[in-house]
This record gives structure tokens, sequence and C-alpha cells, in this order.
């Protein structure tokens, strides 16, 4: 029996998934991992026949875990499931290598399929994101690939705190804040906190 590798931090999402495809006739044995660096290191001594990704995860974002694991399995067919509909992340994604690419309020048996066309040696891009990256829903392209937690600093920073109150309010040190408010500044190639904010909200990032 073929294994489905379940690339996902959030517990309900990813126990979801499993009892889905665990009671479904696709014959795929679920495991799931809650971070890229533990996914990529199962893929060391394991095959899977699918992986079901999120693009959003706490270590790396999915698009690096796709390029780093296509880059050593060229063979592997990877699924992106998420909630981001934004196109310069569709685009990013399938240019790493994605064999597929759905949405997290896909229903089942949009999700089936998605896994069955994938396995049959097919891509597969649902309606919804089809529309996206056609145009229907506005994006800018140029928009850099955040991580959850740079996006919470720079909702944050938008609200006007300082490094101190983020650092308190997301229990992490003052460093870290600084360490996401220059990285920030850098991806958004921004000058100051003022064109970091406006090009977020410009870019539906952040929206007040």
């Amino acid at each position: 029996m073929q294994k489905a590798l379940i690339v996902e931090d959030h517990p309900i999402v990813s126990d979801s998934l499993t009892n889905l495809i665990n009671s479904s006739d696709l014959e795929l044995e679920c495991l799931h991992v809650t971070n890229a660096h533990d996914g990529l290191a199962w893929l060391n001594g394991n095959k899977a026949g699918i992986i079901l990704l999120d693009i959003n995860l706490p270590d790396m974002s999915g698009i690096e875990f796709c390029t780093i694991a296509k880059s050593r399995y060229a063979d592997l067919k990877i699924l992106a499931i998420t909630s981001i509909e934004q196109r310069h992340v569709v685009d990013q994604m399938l240019a790493a290598g994605a064999n597929g690419f759905i949405l997290k309020s896909s229903d089942t048996s949009e999700i089936f399929e998605a896994i069955k066309q994938i396995l049959s040696g097919n891509s597969y891009i649902s309606q919804s994101v089809a529309d996206l990256l056609k145009g229907k829903l506005a994006s800018n392209g140029n928009t850099p690939l955040l991580t959850r937690r740079e996006v919470e600093v720079l909702k944050l920073i938008a609200d006007g705190l300082t490094n101190q109150e983020i650092a308190e309010k997301l229990f992490i040190s003052t460093w870290t804040v600084d360490s996401h408010r220059k990285n920030l500044l850098l991806k958004f190639n921004a000058k100051n906190t003022a064109i970091l904010v406006k090009t977020a909200v410009t870019s539906g990032i952040i929206s007040f």
C-alpha cells in the first residue's frame, strides 16, 4: 500500500485529512508530520506515493520544502493544500514543482479527485485556484511569501506596537521581533516601517 505523507502543523487539519483518506477507497496509508524538516527527514528513508503539503509551515515555507524535496526526488508527487488565496503563492508553488494545488475549503470529492489525478501521473488545479491564475481575483505577483509568524508581527507593527509590546504579546524575545522586522523590510524592499505597512496593505496581506 502506498503512503501519503501529510505535512501540516494544525492537528485538526491533519487529523481530518487522515480520517478522510483512511475511510476512502484510495488505498493509501496516511502518516503526518508537523513541520518541513521532519518531512524531509522522513523522506530520507521512506517512499511516499503522494505528499499533501501545507504552504505556511512553522520552520520553512511549503515552497522551500517542495523545491528541496523535488531536487532530491524528482518523481515525488506533491499536492499543495492551503488556505492562502494569493496568485504569487500559487505561481511559486507550481514553479517549485508541485503537481497540484487546492484550497482547504475544497470539498471531500475534490480532495479525492486531486489525489487520484496526481497518483495517476496528472496534475490538478482546483477551479478556484484556476480562476485565481486567470486573474479573476486581483493579486500582486511581486508580493513576497511570508511565514505565519512574519504575518503576525507585520499585523502588530501595523497596529503601532513597539518591539517590546509585540514580544510580550507573542511571547518571544525583542531580539526575535527586531529580526522579523528587519527581514520584513528586506522582503518588501521597504526603506522604513511606514512604506512596509503601506505595501503590505496594498498587496492585501493585511487590512485595517
